[in-house]
């Protein structure tokens, strides 16, 4: 998880750090070059996110995410040394690359490792890792200059890469490469029991599907598995979830949250953003405690009215602002509003779409949805950023 984390370091870096440019840090920065460090990011997701295709099944899960790991070691580094936008541009770049191969292998590589009974609850501990990082960098971020954060963060992809040298490839991977031995060692070792005839013979139909779809072509067996009615249900609801994740503005509302709250005149900025912090995390706990009671498409229904309650109220508050109507006396509004956004991100939308991804979709098309789904988040959340600024 420690991977995880350090992607919730890196999509909540600008949300303590924008506020310092020009004033605590030497870099100054215009606006339409703050939503440019934003988006740098979300490129090198889209570019993360193809790496896969071509590194997952010629060297495996396992050392795909190792190999994830050294642009986000490197974009720690640039981060912390940089003196101009250019070079702040280029760590980000890094950053996303490292995000969008982790994005895109990590759910694949837990989904293969764990079985029926435990790949939904981890799923939602990965959601959760997320969210620490993004804690994490709001609470220490905004006490410290940009070197330090850096230099901490640096520890996390380190972190990973001297624990996770140690864990077993995917099983389906060494199937697939006739290492069967080892794989039923793995399954033994992840699954803790001896008898994995039944999960073997399941994960050798699994990678007869793949091989099946390789001899097919790419772009054919695309093509053959958006024919299938439940494969097409699937893309709608997949393609509804990811507009929870990226069309509705959480990007640019948590980053820009210093400047929202400098806006509307609320003193207490700091402890906004770290309460916003908390709220993620929590809501995230509560989220994989309860969801196996309510289910996740009841929470996902009920959290909505919430989710754009929340986001209206900003919006009429800011309105008001606009055409000069004196709201100071309800400074705290977009303060308390952003929280409540956050508790029902952190709750359902920001948990619910990725588990759902790992479920929906069938064996023939998992891969293809999973890279897809990873790019139209880069992409939506880039076009979101852009409309905000």
């Amino acid at each position: 998880n420690f991977l995880v984390l350090d992607c919730g370091l890196h999509e909540g870096w600008a949300t303590p750090t924008l506020g310092k440019f020009g004033r605590d840090d030497p870099i100054t920065l215009t606006s339409n070059q703050e939503a440019f460090v934003l988006n740098m990011m979300y490129l090198g997701v889209a570019i993360g996110t193809l790496m896969p295709l071509v590194l997952m099944d010629r060297i495996g899960r396992k050392r795909t995410l190792l190999i994830a790991a050294i642009p986000k070691t490197c974009s720690w580094i640039v981060m912390g040394l940089a003196d101009t936008p250019n070079i702040l541009y280029l760590a980000r770049i890094l950053a996303g690359i490292g995000c969008g191969m982790s994005y895109t292998v990590m759910p694949m590589y837990t989904g293969e490792i764990s079985s029926k009974r435990t790949r939904g609850v981890l799923c939602t501990i990965n959601s959760v890792s997320l969210n620490l990082g993004v804690l994490f960098i709001y609470t220490v971020g905004l006490s410290i200059s940009r070197f330090t954060m850096a230099m901490i963060s640096l520890a996390f992809p380190l972190l990973f890469i001297i624990t996770f040298v140690w864990l077993p490839e995917s099983a389906i991977y060494l199937t697939r490469n006739n290492h069967l031995e080892r794989a039923e060692k793995v399954l033994q070792w992840t699954l803790g029991k001896e008898n994995v005839k039944e999960e073997l013979e399941e994960i050798k139909k699994i990678v007869f599907v793949e091989d099946k779809i390789q001899k097919i072509g790419f772009i054919a067996s695309v093509k053959k598995a958006t024919k299938s009615p439940a494969n097409r249900r699937a893309c709608w609801i997949g393609f509804i979830l990811l507009n929870a994740l990226g069309i509705t503005g959480v990007a640019p509302l948590l980053a820009f949250q210093s400047h929202i709250y400098e806006e509307a005149g609320f003193d207490n900025g700091d402890i906004a953003i770290m309460a916003a912090g908390v709220a993620i995390v929590l809501s995230g706990v509560v989220c994989m405690l309860v969801v196996k009671c309510f289910g996740k498409r009841r929470i996902l229904l009920l959290s909505g009215p919430v989710y754009v309650c929340s986001q209206l109220t900003i919006s009429i508050f800011f309105t008001l602002v606009k055409y000069g109507i004196d709201v100071k006396p309800f400074n705290w509004i977009p303060c308390i509003s952003i929280v409540i956004y956050t508790v029902i991100y952190g709750f359902a939308f920001n948990t619910m779409p990725l588990v759902y991804m790992g479920e929906i979709f069938s064996v023939d098309i998992k891969v293809v949805a999973g890279v897809f789904s990873v790019l139209y988040y880069a992409i939506s959340t880039t076009i979101s950023i852009q409309v905000y600024q």
